[in-house]
């Protein structure tokens, strides 16, 4: 049988830190589907839609708003009822700065109109485009 050699143990020692890592972040992004899967149903059934804020690769933004809830009034239809979501999941609790920093997000919003019309070649907006 051969011996366990300094760098065979501290290979091993460093496999196992790697498996933990792994793990955790498994655990956190399972439970990041789950929390979008649940928020989505709830607000489906309650006649909300819902938009998640993700970067390029899927990963969560690193701003204090995760999501919106969005639906047309349902007293005036030239009205939108909007929540902004921090979404939690797992063991994720919230923190008092956390709630300090959404309820101050509605001051932030930058609100606009825009018209899109598609004239069947090209697409044109009224009374700018997006940026």
């Amino acid at each position: 049988m051969q011996r366990m050699t300094k760098k065979m143990h501290e290979a091993g020692i460093q496999a196992a830190k790697t498996r933990r890592i792994n793990e955790a972040w498994q655990r956190a992004h399972a439970a990041e589907r789950a929390s979008k899967k649940a928020l989505e149903k709830h607000c489906t059934a309650h006649g909300w839609h819902v938009a998640f804020f993700e970067g390029k690769t899927g990963a969560p933004r690193t701003g204090i708003i995760d999501a919106i809830a969005y639906r047309l009034s349902k007293h005036d239809p030239d009205a939108m009822n909007l929540r902004l979501i921090q979404l939690k999941g797992g063991n994720a609790g919230v923190t008092a700065e956390e709630i300090k920093r959404l309820k101050e997000a509605p001051g932030k919003v930058e609100l606009d109109f825009l018209i899109a019309e598609f004239d069947g070649k090209a697409l044109q907006f009224l009374p700018t485009e997006l940026d």
